[in-house]
């Protein structure tokens, strides 16, 4: 999709979910930061904060943004700076379905 990829870690406090994140902001930080293929990984409040930052030709958010919906701010500021915005593909290994797994284990 472009030549570097940079990632915005939601800050814990930013995160917006009952009883999340289950992993530290830090410890996902260096998470992301070790994959092979991230040019550059920070913290950040929320997405328009890291648009704001590295100023994308492209904004990637969750499979499941597609079927919620992006936030009207995200779709203002892509569209103001040219910004196309994709989805990445499903993911069957969330927080959430973990989370189900564990409990229902329980």
């Amino acid at each position: 999709m472009g030549d570097e990829l940079v990632v915005g870690v939601t800050k814990d406090a930013h995160v917006g979910k009952s009883g999340r994140p289950i992993i530290p902001e830090n410890e996902r930080l260096e998470l992301v930061k070790s994959i092979r293929d991230v040019s550059e990984a920070r913290l950040v409040n929320d997405s328009i904060e890291a648009l704001k930052m590295w100023e994308p030709e492209v904004f990637v958010k969750g499979h499941d943004y597609r079927k919620k919906g992006l936030l009207d701010s995200e779709i203002e500021y892509c569209k103001e700076h040219n910004i196309e915005i994709r989805f990445t593909k499903e993911n069957l290994q969330t927080t959430t379905k973990i989370i189900e797994r564990i409990r229902c284990s329980s």
